[in-house]
């Protein structure tokens, strides 16, 4: 062949129509059963998808020619976010027939990794064995995390929070570990949004924000196109700025009276929440557990509160408050010294509005319900005055009745029943404490009674006492110290 006739069969290789097709198509057909698979085709731009969002998609394509598909063949649908270079991924989907012979239906369905831009679609026939051309490009996101975002703590933050002056206040999504939170979930990000009118401008990313000026801010999961659609939102959260007299006290009463049986509600202008250590104060006196945004004043006096938000402490204004209650006081002074066979009045005087009295013996409740009470025995005594009008209270009056002085320890008792020296009375001031101890033998040295709480109540057996001779020996001691010690003589 001459050299002329093989350059004009390669020039009319090089440019034949069909093989220039091919190469502009490769992937399109299959030569040796000259299948085509059409691009797919479908009416979406984007796709968004959680567990209970748009769960199945649908794209149609068709098959040229229809009657080369044999009938073990299998279609396949692939998706990829780098033009099938190396992310490919096999979707979960379902083939139908469609309008035509020629066209198929497939529903489908995106994995849970599903997040980003530029993913493109193709379907692949097994028998014979031929792929698509690729789709068009779409943003794609399966919602993976698609409920409330918590911030700070695992109860979340309050609505409001302060930085201190001069600082700045650290916002975070909180991580529980579990499918609570996004952050369980690597692949998500996350945009900080802050209000300003009513738009809502891009001011951070990442799973925290330093805040350093007052406004209103949130965060959501960036699901790109798909964000609008999403639960995975925080609350709004206002900040402001925390300064000297910024946090306040008030009452919803406004009022400077506290009834004491009721207590007035003191509130601070903060959220009573986690982040904050909240301590509040009566005349500079810590009250213990008062840790929250409110607190109950139950009496008189100076209150304040300090709050502590993690980087500063800021300390409220003072509120003051009285008492609105009442007086009320016995005639008697407290210890009453009853003197033998005496009898007397106690009288309670008091402003109180209507009020009611109940009297107690040693804590059991007398019958008596007036203001006065006559007195003829040694014990304590008890009076609860009620202010039963208006702010409703009580107060408790207490009076402590002793026995008739004794001058000197004595050394001659005469146990006769007649009411009058009949047991071995030491001075009230021994007995009082609770640790007196007497021990009381007979003339021959035998021990006959004996106790570390004496309360002047010896002999309680008078008979044995006149059985025996007229002349005994005590002991008294406290805190193993000898008071006194010496003879003891009994008479009828």
């Amino acid at each position: 062949m001459s050299k002329i006739l093989k350059s004009l069969i390669l020039l009319f290789v090089f440019f034949s129509p069909e093989i220039e097709a091919k190469e502009k198509n490769p992937i399109s057909t299959n030569e040796a059963f000259n299948v085509v698979i059409s691009k797919p085709i479908f009416n979406f731009t984007f796709l968004c998808q959680s567990s209970s969002i748009n769960t199945n998609h649908t794209l149609t394509f068709s098959v040229t020619p229809v009657g080369n598909l044999q009938s073990n063949n299998v279609f396949t649908l692939e998706m990829s976010d780098d033009d099938f270079s190396s992310n490919i991924v096999q979707l979960s989907a379902t083939t139908t027939n469609g309008s035509s012979p020629s066209e198929f239906v497939m529903n489908f369905t995106l994995p849970n990794t599903t997040y980003g831009t530029g993913y493109k679609l193709r379907v692949k026939s097994s028998a014979p064995a031929a792929t698509s051309v690729r789709s068009n490009p779409f943003d794609a996101y399966f919602m993976i995390h698609n409920q409330g975002i918590k911030l700070n703590s695992a109860t979340g933050i309050d609505s409001e929070v302060a930085y201190c002056a001069g600082s700045s206040f650290n916002l975070f999504i909180f991580d529980s570990g579990d499918a609570s939170s996004p952050l369980f979930y690597p692949n998500l990000t996350y945009t900080w949004k802050k209000k300003v009118g009513s738009s809502d401008v891009v001011v951070g990313t990442g799973t925290s924000l330093s805040v350093n000026s007052p406004g209103q801010y949130f965060v959501e999961t960036n699901y790109g196109v798909c964000t609008p659609s999403s639960l995975s939102k925080s609350i709004l959260v206002t900040v402001t700025e925390s300064s000297a007299n910024s946090i306040i006290i008030s009452t919803a009463t406004n009022t400077n009276e506290v009834c004491e049986s009721v207590g007035e509600l003191l509130t601070l202008n903060i959220s009573n929440s986690s982040i904050y250590t909240i301590k509040w104060f009566l005349d500079d006196d810590l009250i213990d557990g008062a840790t929250s945004n409110t607190y109950n004043a139950v009496s008189g006096g100076t209150y304040k509160a300090t709050v502590d938000n993690g980087s500063c402490v800021t300390t409220s204004n003072t509120y003051t408050l009285t008492s609105d209650t009442f007086s009320a006081t016995i005639d008697v002074n407290s210890p009453y010294q009853l003197s033998l066979g005496e009898s007397f009045l106690v009288t309670v005087t008091t402003d109180a509005n209507a009020p009611s009295f109940q009297w107690y013996f040693n804590d059991n409740l007398l019958s008596e319900t007036s203001n006065v009470l006559n007195i003829s025995q040694t014990g304590e005594f008890k009076v609860l005055v009620t202010q039963t009008t208006g702010c409703v209270s009580t107060k408790e009056l207490i009076l402590i009745v002793i026995e008739p002085s004794v001058d000197e320890i004595p050394n001659l008792i005469s146990p006769n029943g007649d009411g009058f020296n009949d047991k071995f009375k030491v001075p009230f001031e021994l007995t009082s404490s609770n640790n007196l101890n007497l021990e009381i033998y007979t003339s021959s040295g035998k021990q006959i009674f004996i106790t570390d709480n004496y309360q002047n109540d010896w002999p309680e057996n008078t008979e044995e006492i006149f059985q025996s001779k007229s002349f005994f020996y005590f002991k008294l001691t406290k805190e193993n110290q000898l008071i006194k010690e010496g003879i003891l003589t009994i008479i009828k």
